[in-house]
């Protein structure tokens, strides 16, 4: 399996970019948010060894499969917005989307770095979680609306 990934890893890249092409998300944005979780990937390790926890690779997993999420929402989103396009434009949505994701990777690597400066944890904020609670919402406010104008 892990071979199998890696001879097909330009490829996987490609169908991913041109994924984000298709649903005109902006790739520069894209690119930003890929960076700032790769920093954040880092900087949990430094974190993690400076509070002197054992590392562990499932955590890492996890953390890896949090961010594969992350990516989705902008995704689901443009999905969303492709399927009813015609109607409503959802691209301002997506773009707050994808800033609050840059915003959030970026506040959680500069905590990182602080924790590895001060060797003091901070709590963090689940900003996903209640970006994703505010999409749930906005979603179904609109459906609602849809569905007063039907009735």
């Amino acid at each position: 399996m892990k071979n199998l990934i890696a001879d097909h890893i330009n490829e996987l890249k490609t169908a991913i970019y041109l994924s984000f092409i298709y649903l005109n998300i902006d790739t520069d944005i894209v690119k930003i948010l890929m960076l700032l979780m790769a920093f954040d990937t880092v900087s949990g390790i430094m974190k993690s060894w400076k509070l002197l926890k054992q590392f562990d690779f499932k955590v890492l997993f996890f953390g890896l499969c949090s961010k594969l999420i992350i990516l989705l929402v902008p995704m689901v989103l443009a999905l969303v917005s492709k399927g009813i396009s015609k109607s409503y434009d959802m691209s301002p949505l997506l773009d707050v989307v994808l800033k609050v994701l840059v915003v959030s990777e970026g506040l959680s690597t500069i905590s990182n770095f602080y924790v590895f400066k001060t060797g003091k944890d901070v709590k963090n904020i689940d900003i996903l979680t209640m970006l994703l609670s505010a999409l749930r919402k906005w979603m179904l406010r609109f459906i609602e609306s849809i569905i007063k104008k039907i009735e």
